[in-house]
């Protein structure tokens, strides 16, 4: 045997036995999950080692060396692995975020921020909103939701996005048939209106919500765009309480009896109105006395006094400016009509708007905390709720 040949043995024997070694030692028999949340590691181990290959440790850490997904686990964002002996390895996942969930024949579809269906399952997930009012196709696992509107579905990806950002998870989203959104809270019911401006509406509902949390009633925003628009509150019990004041006031049937007995209110009615002119043509003569006593003096001195009357409250009005002890930043208040204010300061010991006017339903405590119409206590200094 020539010299040639016996190296060429030589390399296949030493080849054939290093290849031995690492078909035979380099096998995974360890695997260390880690970032796993709703996934269990056993889940993810069998998606990720299926094959003689992927046992093997070099080709497994050298296959999920980076951070990037895979379509062997699709749930998952991204896979890392990294090798900690020839047996064992480590892998580091990232689990598809989860925006929302739909209903389809009373099962939960949950899906992430692209709308890819992740889930299809009876377990319902917390801090999710669930989205209604949304006709959507038989979902597929790892396919997107289809819908007959292309514009719903945007619209539904960004506005469960934007509440779990903020963390204002609600009961519900509902669309309704022109698109308009409605959020539940609890007992609180928010108009949101179409999708325009969701990300200032959303903004300002996480001011406004902690006051009006403990109360029931509907929250309208339809119209807002972050420009200083009034938001109303209405109060489920304000509400009844004007429906019963109307109903008292407009009783149909008492209408007609007075009809009956007009002559007698009507001849109230004339004397009363003659009562009223007969005082405002005495006031109106005595006035014109006044103004004529004046044209009597002859040296004229009377006539220089009206002018110094009318010019004494001019003179007057810029003394009033320096006495308003006025707080800082405007912060924002509920007044008797349920409406948001958002330049309410503290003047004076008085709830007053940017024009210095008191606003109604609200008043200042012993504290110095300003009350408003639903009873919510607020530090002047920082606008937040007192503590």
């Amino acid at each position: 045997m020539s010299r040639g040949i016996k190296v060429a043995a030589i390399l296949v024997v030493v080849l054939g036995a290093a290849a031995a070694v690492v078909l035979g030692v380099f096998q995974i028999r360890s695997i260390d999950v880690r970032g796993n949340e709703r996934y269990l590691a056993e889940q993810i181990r069998d998606d990720l080692i299926y094959d003689f290959k992927t046992r093997n440790t070099l080709y497994f850490a050298w296959k999920y060396r980076s951070a990037t997904p895979t379509a062997d686990a699709p749930y998952l964002k991204s896979v890392q692995a990294v090798m900690l002996s020839p047996t064992s390895v480590r892998i580091e996942v990232k689990e598809s975020q989860l925006v929302g969930r739909v209903q389809y024949e009373n099962s939960n579809v949950y899906f992430d921020a692209e709308g890819v269906v992740q889930e299809i399952t009876d377990t319902i997930y917390a801090g999710l909103p669930l989205v209604s009012g949304v006709e959507i196709e038989k979902p597929l696992l790892y396919q997107k939701l289809v819908t007959g509107n292309t514009s719903v579905l945007r619209t539904m990806l960004n506005i469960t996005q934007l509440l779990i950002k903020n963390e204002m998870i609600p009961d519900s989203v509902t669309f309704d048939a022109n698109q308009n959104m409605i959020l539940r809270i609890g007992s609180i019911t928010v108009l949101l209106g179409q999708d325009e401006y969701l990300e200032e509406k959303i903004a300002n509902l996480v001011s406004i919500y902690p006051q009006i949390a403990s109360d029931s009633g509907t929250l309208h925003m339809e119209g807002f765009t972050g420009r200083n628009e009034a938001i109303t509150f209405q109060s489920d019990s304000e509400a009844a309480q004007n429906q019963e004041t109307e109903s008292a006031d407009s009783p149909a049937e008492p209408s007609g009896e007075t009809q009956a007995g007009g002559q007698e209110t009507g001849d109230t009615s004339a004397e009363g109105t003659q009562a009223a002119g007969d005082s405002l043509a005495g006031e109106g003569a005595s006035g014109s006395q006044e103004a004529a006593a004046p044209e009597e003096g002859a040296d004229g001195q009377a006539a220089e006094a009206p002018a110094q009357e009318e010019a004494a409250p001019e003179e007057a009005a810029p003394e009033e400016a320096p006495q308003e002890e006025t707080s800082g930043a405007p912060f924002m208040v509920f007044d008797s009509s349920g409406t948001l204010r958002y330049d309410a300061r503290v003047s004076n010991g008085q709830v007053v708007d940017s024009y210095g006017n008191p606003i109604p339903g609200c008043s200042v405590d012993e504290n110095g905390n300003c009350v408003d119409a639903y009873w919510n206590v607020i530090d002047p200094a920082t606008g937040q709720l007192a503590q």
